[in-house]
């Protein structure tokens, strides 16, 4: 073999490590640039990864703050929700999902709802408020995964710590969880009442927050779209500080009265807010955005008339 062609080949062939060294840069940029979830937080400080006090949003721009793209919801509709692969239901999943009427996502027999069959049907029944049956519209606890679904938008949540429990506080309805620390087991169910946001315990899986919780009462909804829960269903909170200004959670719900295989939720993820920053008027902390049910019995009277129920 000759010196010249010895040295053409050594080009061919280093111009194809490059040409392939390129091309799987030019992929991994993409698969990042891809992922919904990486982090927009540029702060290099250290912080606990076990300390999630403070208050939280997944707005952060509405008080004055760098935006959070991961804070955004992602799902297939507009709107927030627990999202994820909704898995199957059984006969008795139906039968619940259909006697709920849900008024979000995209409206039952639009354009939009029948140019998208590969979205659950759930996200695409919406019927107008009047003839609808969310418990929300009647000032009706939401229960605790939609609590954790809702704490977006405009509505934030605030994270209590002690040595023995996390209080989980939520703007919207100014309702709380106790997320018990202290060893205790989870309760028989049938021995307790059920209560919306149940009965919840946590403990630490390295720097994650693991939440279990059951005791539920079946009247909630598991999101505003009208998937329901069953008074078994248990519900799983995976919580982590991955930075100094961002909170996630991954949630998982095995209900198999309802569905036929847990499902997992789309990540939910929060900003947090310095105390000065969620101020009104000097007073920090977070709005008491109650639902009153003689104000929504007014607006309801109304939205009625509208949509033409007498």
């Amino acid at each position: 073999m000759t010196a010249n062609r010895s040295l053409a080949l050594l080009t061919v062939s280093l111009g194809a490590m490059l040409a392939v060294g390129f091309h799987s840069a030019r992929a991994q940029n993409a698969d990042a640039k891809a992922d919904p979830y990486a982090s927009s937080d540029t702060d290099k400080r250290s912080y606990d990864k076990h300390d999630f006090s403070g208050l939280w949003s997944r707005n952060p721009s509405q008080f004055k703050l760098p935006a959070c793209p991961e804070c955004r919801e992602h799902g297939p509709v507009p709107g927030y929700g627990y999202h994820g692969k909704t898995p199957g239901r059984t006969p008795e999943g139906e039968k619940r999902f259909l006697a709920n009427k849900p008024s979000r996502g995209f409206d039952l027999g639009s354009k939009q709802a029948i140019d998208h069959p590969e979205i659950d049907i759930g996200m695409r029944r919406a019927v107008p408020p009047a003839r609808g049956n969310d418990p929300q519209a009647a000032c009706n606890p939401l229960g605790a995964p939609r609590l954790v679904t809702f704490s977006g938008g405009g509505a934030s949540m605030e994270m209590v710590q002690g040595k023995d429990r996390i209080i989980q506080k939520f703007e919207w309805t100014w309702d709380h969880r106790e997320l018990w620390m202290d060893g205790r087991k989870l309760p028989n169910v049938a021995d307790y009442l059920p209560r919306y946001n149940g009965y919840s315990i946590a403990k630490w899986e390295g720097d994650t927050l693991v939440v279990t919780t059951t005791g539920f009462d079946d009247r909630a909804w598991i999101d505003h779209y009208g998937y329901p829960m069953s008074d078994q269903m248990v519900f799983e909170e995976r919580y982590a500080r991955i930075s100094p200004n961002r909170l996630q959670v991954d949630m998982t719900i095995t209900d198999p009265v309802l569905y036929t295989a847990p499902w997992h939720s789309d990540r939910k993820v929060w900003a947090l807010v310095p105390k000065e920053a969620m101020s009104v008027g000097g007073w920090s902390g977070l709005l008491e955005d109650r639902c009153i049910p003689t104000d929504e019995s007014l607006f309801n009277k109304t939205r009625d008339f509208a949509g033409g129920k007498r």
